[in-house]
């Protein structure tokens, strides 16, 4: 674990370790000024540094492995993780000496392993899994170069025991996430349910509604229905009392034009009586005139008596009793 855990302060002391014995170029009985410079400044916790020397270094020898490990632990030392693993891969060259090799798988575990931690605390578990499975099989082909190495085995068993980890927050988030979507399906259910409950009954107070203007319009159809009858009766019996009253006018006209006639025939009959003597013979014309004057006064009276009874007959009640 001290390896893992001491971060980037082993790591400036692994690049001691790995860069300071005889490279690639060796047999050239040479070394390099900017390998030399990069590792004082990497030894100098100047990661930055330390970089363009490897990269200066890395120019002159392209096929130089352990150029390449260098450069990786620097772009480890500054938390390029991706950049790291491409140098560090590249220091795997199978025509690399066998240590250098397992150098740079076990530093290639360390990049993958702490990639893996990045992506686990952001919750993204399935992908840190696949992160520390990259370190395992890293951690693995240094084992193989370099068996017994308890330093690797131990980082072995961390990434593999923070791959049951990660499996098991998986398997959590995702029971979680799946109680959410139920959850959220049930509150969603609820509030269609509640919805439909709520059109229903609107629905229903719509019918209601509906129902009750219907009525209040039928009993307002009867109500002039009814008020339409008894005008209609009223009218009816007015005309009714009305034709009584007219036929019982005439039937009264008519008797007191009956009676009328009757007067003037009797008063024809008295005058022609009166207006012959004893002997027969008609009297003088002044005592005709006289007598007719007289006739037409008692004639004009009688009929004002008969107007008078006329009009008490036809005269209404004041009440209806």
């Amino acid at each position: 674990m001290k390896r893992l855990s001491s971060a980037l302060a082993w790591l400036v002391l692994a690049i001691g370790l790995t860069s300071t014995p005889a490279l690639a170029w060796e047999p050239f009985r040479s070394t390099n000024d900017d390998v030399e410079r990069g590792n004082e400044r990497l030894r100098a916790n100047d990661a930055n540094g330390a970089l363009q020397s490897y990269d200066r270094a890395a120019r002159a020898l392209p096929n130089e492995a352990g150029v390449q490990l260098n450069r990786g632990l620097a772009l480890l030392a500054a938390n390029d993780l991706a950049q790291a693993r491409e140098a560090l891969l590249r220091a795997t060259d199978p025509q690399a000496p066998r240590e250098l090799r397992a150098d740079a798988y076990y530093d290639l575990g360390l990049a993958f392993y702490r990639e893996g931690d990045t992506l686990a605390a952001s919750e993204d578990h399935q992908a840190a899994q696949g992160q520390f499975r990259e370190a395992v099989d890293a951690f693995r082909r240094s084992l193989r170069l370099r068996p017994g190495d308890r330093q690797t085995a131990w980082n072995l068993e961390l990434a593999l025991r923070r791959i049951r980890e990660e499996q098991e927050r998986q398997e959590q988030q995702e029971q979680e996430q799946q109680e959410q979507q139920d959850q959220q399906q049930q509150q969603d259910q609820q509030q269609q349910d509640q919805q439909q409950q709520d059109q229903q009954q609107d629905q229903q107070q719509q019918d209601q509604q509906q129902q009750d203007q219907q009525q209040d319009q039928q009993q307002q159809d009867q109500q002039q229905q009814d008020q339409q009858q008894q005008d209609q009766q009223q009218q009816d019996q007015q005309q009714q009392d009305q034709q009584q009253q007219d036929q019982q006018q005439q039937d009264q006209q008519q008797q007191d034009q009956q009676q009328q006639d009757q007067q003037q025939q009797d008063q024809q009959q008295e005058d022609q009586q009166q207006g012959e003597d004893p002997n027969g013979q008609r009297l003088p014309g002044h005592v005709e005139r006289v007598l007719d004057a007289l006739q037409d006064d008692e004639q004009s009276l009688e009929r004002m008596r008969a107007h008078a009874r006329a009009a008490r007959e036809r005269r209404q009640p004041s009440r209806d009793w």
